[in-house]
């Protein structure tokens, strides 16, 4: 499945993945994609860590965060990825460090990725309504997701894949349920849908 995706990012200069946050098992699924593409080209990646973090160790990250209260955008199988990526990656965290409200955040992070744009290819890991590539309605509000946003501008040199449990528990502020949805309209807003069977709460 790995290969799958390889090539269906074949020709992007940009690929978001939208994932489920607080899973151990897409972390690692990630780490081996990217140690594979690494073995062909350099590439930036992004996380959606608050760029506060950016300048600390790996292994003082998981503290911090823990101090100040983590959602599960940050564990310990998000810090195994970033201590074991290949040297030849380079990792930016693009959250902000601060936001008002919704609209404000879509639009920071995804002038965060934009800067990282340039002559090497880069990956986004986001929270799936991040990623996704059309507005989400949610009751009355209306969401302009990053990916959207992105692909205003970039147009066919993205795409945003969607990492999809279909069952299992996940870590964001306590454990929840993954939710299996008949309704498959939220998958449309994607190029491409990898399917996880199950998933299991990260570690701290």
């Amino acid at each position: 499945m790995i290969q799958e995706i390889i090539l269906k990012i074949k020709d992007k200069r940009l690929v978001l993945f939208g994932e489920t946050h607080g899973t151990k098992e897409i972390p690692e699924l990630l780490l081996n994609l990217f140690s594979d593409l690494a073995k062909k080209e350099d590439f930036n990646l992004g996380l959606e860590i608050s760029n506060e973090f950016q300048n600390l160790e790996p292994d003082k990250i998981l503290p911090y965060a823990k101090k100040i209260g983590t959602s599960g955008l940050i564990s310990k199988e998000y810090i195994k990825l970033i201590k074991e990526l290949p040297k030849n990656i380079r990792v930016f965290f693009i959250a902000p460090n601060s936001i008002k409200n919704q609209e404000e955040m879509e639009r920071e992070i995804g002038e965060n990725i934009l800067k990282l744009i340039d002559d090497k290819r880069t990956f986004v890991i986001l929270g799936d309504i991040h990623a996704s590539k059309k507005k989400i309605e949610m009751g009355d509000l209306e969401i302009a997701p990053t990916g959207f946003l992105i692909y205003q501008r970039l147009k066919e040199k993205m795409c945003s894949i969607l990492l999809k449990p279909k069952s299992g528990e996940f870590f964001n502020n306590g454990v929840k349920q993954t939710i299996s949805n008949e309704d498959n309209s939220f998958d449309k807003n994607f190029d491409y849908i990898y399917e996880l069977d199950k998933v299991s709460p990260c570690s701290f």
